[in-house]
Order: structure tokens, then C-alpha cells, then sequence
């Protein structure tokens, strides 16, 4: 017989379903108000759809495990529908690098062309995906939950902890397959195909992409606080210890500071030295001038305070807040870094791991709030030096 998923029944949720159930009504009437009117009210609106499939999963395993049982169901469906909608875009990136796209983009009376042994690439694309998902779905069971939570702080008979688990290593190894398998970041392919102005729909000012960065922080900073379990299992205090967001003391700034740009020079010193080894041994590289007109937009002192702060803030609060306690520095890193993927070729993803695990122990030993200054002040200080450079 077969062991069951769950073994342990999650305490019961602090509100009822009803109270979730009238936010859930209020967040459709504002987006589809937001969708309705659009212009800047739709694009606030619309900046909370990165992370609500994130949040609704969260929820709904929260729910799940106790007396509501139809949360077991949905939890199980969403946690299905997450997985196939990464999956289908990991694909269609990945399909990006295969094809011959036409210069200026998709044309229907055009379409795009297979490079030659693109079938074989494609097969290698779609077995990687599914691999993906089978060594994400292998996390479920419960010897394997077991054994990991030998390194993980996790509860390997929490069904949210579960749950958790097999959405993040899932995901993680989905958005790098691309990558993996075409040898190319999809992103960057696509900004030397079409040019980040069509790559980026809708207002294509800086400051329009700009207010965008802000309004996904707005978003992100409650979603944050609704996946470790606020108004769930958590009042807020609660919820502010597990994310780790305190007021750090003088000295944690001070640190937080130095280590931001301690960190900022040494890459800076690093990357030529990365370069000439990457091009002694013939490995390709991130196109530099490629990720530059990705990031054109931020290319300015507000640019560079504004992804500081958003960037460090929100990625840190995502992953160092809600993950590293649960998942560990190295695991929640290698989601961190995979976010990157579509981006950096492994020079960059090397560059972004090491940052993110000098974010990790900052965490691990002080709290969020100081590693996102290191964050924040390390996104600043790279972009004020493009900013000087050019």
C-alpha cells in the first residue's frame, strides 16, 4: 500500500472561507474594472497577475487539510494549472531559439522557418519539460519529502509545505530548460530579433516601464504576505517574523550598505575576468549589448532607484522572506536564479547565483530587511556605473 500524501492535518485557518471568498469577488471586480478602463488604472490591475498564481495556490493549501475539504481538490487543480501554464511558456521561449524568426518579428504572411536538426531540439525541449515536472511531482511522495526535509526546514507531513515544494522545484527546472537545451538566453534572442520596443507591448516610454517595476512591488509586498499565511495561520506580527521585514539597527544598515557595494565592485572587477576565461575556453556568453537594450528603460539615476528598490525589495521578500525558511538558501537561490534564465546565459545565472547567495546568509543571519538593502543598493550602484559609462 502505497503511503499517503498528507499525515498530519494543518491547523484550522483563523478566518473562514466566506471572508476569503468576498476578497477573492473584490479582486476580480478591480481587475476587471482595471481591464475595463485601461490606461494606467489597467496596468496597476494588471501588475498583480504575476503573482496571483503564486498567492491563490498558497491560499488554497492553506485551506486544504482541514474540515474544507473541496481545498484539497482546488489546490490540486490549481497546482495544475500553475505547473502547465509554466510549462507553455517555458515551450514557447524555448521555441523562440529553434525557429528562424523574420527580421521585425512575427508576420503571417511570413512565418517563421526550423533551423536544421530543430525537430530533434524541439523533442529535447518537450522531454526536458516533462522531465521537469516528473522531478518536481517526485517531491510529493513521501520518502522523498522525508529525506529532504533533512536539509530543509520543512514539514514533511505539511500538506502546504508540500505543496510548496513541488511548485518551486518544478518551476525552477522549467524555466531553465530553455537555456539548457537551445544554449541560448530566449529573451535576448528575441530583443536581437525584434527590439525590446516590440518585445515590450502597450506604452513603451521608459517611465511607463518604470511605474510598471512599481506597481508589481505594490502587488507584491501583500502577496508576500498572504503565501507565509497572514489572516490564515498568521496575525501580523506573526507574519512579519516568518517573512523576516524588521526594523534593522543602525548596524545592519551600515552593513547592509557596505556589503551592497563591496559586492557591486568586486562583480564589476570579476566580469572581465569571467569574459577572458569564457572566451578561452570557447563558452558562450551573455550578449551584452543585447541585455542592454532590454534594460534601456532603466538606464537613468530614477531608473537605477527604482529597480534598486523594487528589485530588492520585492525579489528579496519572494525569495529570502517566504521561501529560505521553509526551502533553505540553496534551493530557494536556484529558484531565484532560474527567474534569470531567459536573460543571462551561465555567466550571468553564475553572477546571479553568487549574489543571491551572499543575499541568503545576509537572511540567514540578520533578516530580509538587510538583505534587501545589499539587494537594492548592488542593483543601484550596476546601473549608476552604466549610466556613467555611457
Amino acid at each position: 500500500m502505497s503511503e499517503p500524501l498528507v499525515i498530519t492535518p494543518e491547523p484550522a485557518p483563523m478566518r473562514q472561507p466566506g471572508i476569503w471568498l468576498a476578497g477573492v469577488g473584490l479582486y476580480i471586480l478591480l481587475l476587471s474594472i482595471g481591464t475595463a478602463i485601461g490606461g494606467e488604472i489597467g496596468n496597476f490591475t494588471s501588475a498583480s497577475l504575476s503573482a496571483l498564481p503564486f498567492v491563490g495556490l498558497a491560499i488554497l493549501a492553506y485551506f486544504a487539510g482541514t474540515s474544507f475539504n473541496w481545498a484539497w481538490i482546488a489546490t490540486g487543480v490549481w497546482l495544475t494549472i500553475l505547473i502547465g501554464l509554466s510549462a507553455a511558456y517555458a515551450f514557447s521561449l524555448g521555441v523562440v531559439n529553434i525557429v528562424e524568426i523574420p527580421p521585425g518579428g512575427f508576420d503571417p504572411n511570413n512565418p517563421p522557418t526550423f533551423q536544421p536538426g530543430a525537430f530533434l531540439t524541439m523533442f529535447a525541449l518537450i522531454l526536458g519539460i516533462f522531465g521537469s515536472i516528473g522531478i518536481g511531482l517526485l517531491t510529493l511522495l513521501p520518502p522523498i519529502r522525508r529525506w529532504l526535509a533533512q536539509f530543509l526546514s520543512l514539514d514533511p507531513t505539511s500538506f502546504v509545505h508540500s505543496v510548496a515544494l513541488a511548485a518551486i522545484v518544478t518551476i525552477t527546472l522549467l524555466m531553465i530548460m530553455p537555456l539548457l537545451v537551445t544554449g541560448q538566453p530566449p529573451l535576448l534572442t528575441l530583443v536581437r530579433i525584434i527590439g525590446s520596443e516590440e518585445l515590450n507591448a502597450g506604452d513603451l516610454s521608459s517611465d511607463a516601464q518604470l511605474r510598471s517595476q512599481i506597481y508589481g512591488l505594490i502587488w507584491t509586498i501583500p502577496a508576500a504576505f498572504l503565501a507565509v499565511g497572514f489572516g490564515i495561520r498568521r496575525n501580523l506580527s506573526a507574519t512579519m517574523l516568518r517573512l523576516g521585514l524588521v526594523r534593522p539597527t543602525f548596524n545592519q544598515v551600515l552593513s547592509g550598505l557596505g556589503i551592497g557595494l563591496g559586492l557591486a565592485g568586486l562583480i564589476t572587477l570579476i566580469l572581465p575576468l569571467m569574459d577572458s576565461i569564457w572566451q578561452t575556453f570557447g563558452w558562450p556568453t551573455t550578449d551584452h549589448e543585447a541585455f542592454s537594450e532590454l534594460m534601456a528603460f532603466a538606464i537613468s539615476p530614477i531608473g537605477a532607484l527604482v529597480i534598486g528598490v523594487t528589485a530588492g525589495l520585492g525579489e528579496e521578500l519572494a525569495v529570502r522572506g517566504v521561501l529560505q525558511p521553509r526551502l533553505g538558501i540553496l534551493l530557494s537561490n536556484l529558484f531565484f536564479v532560474s527567474l534569470h534564465a531567459f536573460q543571462y546565459h551561465w555567466d550571468g545565472l553564475l553572477v546571479v547565483f553568487a549574489v543571491g547567495m551572499i543575499c541568503g546568509l545576509v537572511r540567514k543571519y540578520t533578516n530580509t530587511t538587510t538583505a534587501a538593502i545589499v539587494h537594492g543598493v548592488y542593483n543601484f550602484v550596476l546601473i549608476m556605473l552604466e549610466v556613467i559609462a555611457g
